[in-house]
């Protein structure tokens, strides 16, 4: 039996940072082993050789079979920087904005032997964040992706966690086209986990039961975004993907409104407040949001026309407004790259979009809501489309339809409450029919349900829209 026992010496290593944690972890291991019928003295040998008091990203790890585990989610910005600084440097999918659990991933798939398996519960972000690229890179290039649970809102742990837990799996090696994907719903329990479990061993015939949902998904390919929901959605957006033009392919323009680094020097109530051609009318989306609309903001604009900065010489009001918050605006960080411009705003202001009519579009709400206006620039909590082939009454018909809202609940991050977040970078992954394509009809009732703000009629002539050139 001594031997027996013996021969499990290097089957085991698991590692924490935590003295205490691990200490725990140690006393329950040791009792299993003794339950089971292992020595006392032998079973603390082996939890001793087990269990190491150490960093699992940092430290020398053995390669391995299988790694499991529970990886903690800490913000990139919370990450000690040293310890960010190394792990950068030392991974090849991890940078400076990565959140902590992307390194014990990629730290995983590294110890992994070909044909080994990877399976953690934590957060799926990285499959839908720019920080999550480099890592998506890897799937299909030295591993691959076999399956996710998504459990959001279930109650998975004994505690709340910040981020929404999913189950990974990936294996170090051979590549399949097809991800095995299963959505949870909150009531997931028991007797659904032992259903889930026999579907993943077995066919890829899709599973759908009260609780749980799973399927099989067409892999995208190098750092793409992976469209993750329940089956309709990400069948729709699927078949849009591929069948239509993206929406900047689609002739529409967008960008954010202008990011200033201190609104409360550049952002003014006071319509002569400056010289009036430094005074630029504002669109403020939460006046808007808060029943507002009629409430006016003013950009001290610091720009010329070329995107060169004024000469604070040639505005005497602007020069004394500007040198009496000096000290605030000098402490920012894009004056101290260039001392020289201190008075500048973050970005820069294209003027000519003071003449174009723009849909702009909060950048976090439940469902997409554009709000059409001209001669307003947009405050950078907001983000501007136009188009110079679209109407723009039926863009925001089709922009504010369900249609859109999938797209971004496929491919972008959720909320807690369910709120999305409609940033340029998801926006972009929003496919649409070329405007000369949609019927007469279809764009008419885009239009009227835009000025109706009548978002079921809006879905109705956009799916109609959607499905005149999918086919």
């Amino acid at each position: 039996m001594h031997g027996d026992w013996d021969a499990l010496r290097n089957a085991v290593r698991a590692y924490d940072i935590d003295a205490d944690s691990l200490e725990v972890a140690r006393t329950v291991t040791s009792s299993a082993l003794v339950s089971a019928g292992c020595p006392e003295g032998q079973a603390r040998d082996l939890v001793d050789t087990w269990l190491v008091h150490g960093d699992f990203i940092l430290d020398d790890v053995p390669r391995c079979d299988f790694v499991v585990g529970n990886p903690p989610y800490v913000r990139a910005t919370e990450i000690d920087k040293d310890k960010r600084s190394e792990y950068v440097s030392r991974l090849r999918s991890v940078t400076a904005g990565c959140d902590l659990y992307v390194s014990f991933f990629d730290r995983g798939l590294d110890i992994l032997r070909d044909d080994g398996v990877l399976c953690f519960i934590c957060a799926d972000r990285w499959l839908q964040n720019k920080y999550g690229a480099l890592l998506r890179a890897r799937m299909g290039d030295d591993c691959d992706l076999v399956s996710l649970v998504r459990m959001h809102g279930v109650d998975a742990f004994d505690d709340a966690v910040d981020a929404y837990p999913a189950i990974t799996t990936i294996r170090k090696g051979h590549v399949s086209a097809k991800l095995r994907f299963a959505n949870c719903k909150p009531d997931f329990g028991p007797a659904d986990a032992d259903m889930l479990l026999d579907w993943l061993r077995g066919s890829g015939t899709a599973l759908s039961t009260a609780h749980v949902e799973a399927f099989e998904i067409d892999k995208p390919t190098g750092t793409s975004i992976y469209p993750i929901g329940d089956h309709e959605l990400v069948d729709f957006v699927s078949r849009a993907s591929k069948a239509l033009p993206s929406l900047e392919q689609a002739g529409v323009h967008l960008g954010i409104g202008v990011a200033t680094g201190c609104d409360d020097v550049f952002l003014t109530q006071d319509a002569h407040l400056v010289e009036s051609d430094r005074m630029m009318p504002l669109f403020y989306m939460r006046d808007y949001r808060k029943g507002n609309p009629e409430r006016r903001r003013w950009l001290v604009n610091p720009w010329n026309a070329d995107g060169t900065l004024v000469d604070l010489e040639e505005y005497p009001r602007l020069k004394t407004y500007f040198m009496g918050n000096k000290a605030r605006l000098s402490n920012r960080h894009v004056a101290k790259k260039n001392e020289a411009s201190w008075y500048r705003t973050i970005d820069k202001v294209n003027p000519d979009l003071m003449d174009r009519d723009l849909l702009l579009m909060p950048d976090m709400t439940a469902y997409p809501a554009p709000v059409l206006s001209h001669g307003l620039y947009p405050h950078h909590n907001c983000y501007w489309l136009t188009s110079d082939e679209w109407d723009m009454r039926a863009l925001g018909g089709l922009l504010m339809a369900d249609t859109t809202r999938r797209f971004i609940d496929a491919f972008g991050v959720k909320m807690r409450g369910g709120t999305l977040r409609f940033q340029a970078q998801y926006l972009r992954l929003v496919h649409m029919p070329q405007y000369a394509k949609v019927s007469e009809e279809n764009r008419a009732g885009l239009a009227r349900a835009f000025m109706n703000n009548d978002r079921a009629m809006a879905t109705h002539f956009a799916i109609a829209a959607y499905e005149e050139n999918m086919g």
